[in-house]
């Protein structure tokens, strides 16, 4: 009876049909199983004292103050970084790419004058695709140098932490 029924749904309905309503099926099966499975309690086996598995369900107010109570790791990572952590040790002057990216930075800069304004020097370098900048002493310019000294016919800035003097 259930090979003839079997026969005459495939008939009906073709065997691609059947294949995928079989999967179906099982997939239904497979995600009863695991929703069964996830609403059992855990039940402790020989975990040590004070692991949240211990076989009783908790409210979630216990179960914010029992996670509240344990240090968790970004905490202990929070409490060991400090400023500066993750510069670079050794200096970029030796390292080839380093020496590339100053060497493109500084063919796009060109010192056009020097000029004292107020009592203070102030330096315009112009900065190729972004035109003449204004800078004086403390100044980071479009996050590719900062100005450290400004002379009369120069001037001495840093990319990427390296000194470089500019000059008429």
């Amino acid at each position: 009876m259930v090979t003839r029924t079997l026969h005459a749904l495939v008939r009906r309905y073709g065997i691609w049909m059947m294949l995928q309503a079989a999967l179906g099926a099982g997939l239904l099966v497979l995600a009863l199983i695991l929703v069964l499975e996830l609403a059992r309690p855990i039940r402790a086996s020989g975990e040590p004292a004070g692991t949240i598995a211990t076989g009783e369900l908790l409210s979630a107010d216990q179960l914010l103050e029992r996670l509240s109570a344990r240090e968790t790791v970004s905490n202990r990572i929070a409490a060991a970084m400090r400023p500066g952590l993750f510069k670079s040790a050794t200096p970029l002057r030796d390292k080839p790419m380093a020496d590339k990216t100053i060497e493109k930075i500084l063919s796009q800069l060109k010192l056009q004058c020097v000029l004292p304004i107020n009592g203070e020097l102030v330096a315009y370098v112009n900065v190729e695709k972004s035109g003449l900048k204004k800078c004086r002493v403390g100044d980071s310019v479009e996050d590719l140098f900062t100005v450290i000294h400004i002379g009369q016919r120069s001037i001495e800035i840093t990319i990427v932490d390296h000194p470089v003097t500019l000059s008429l």
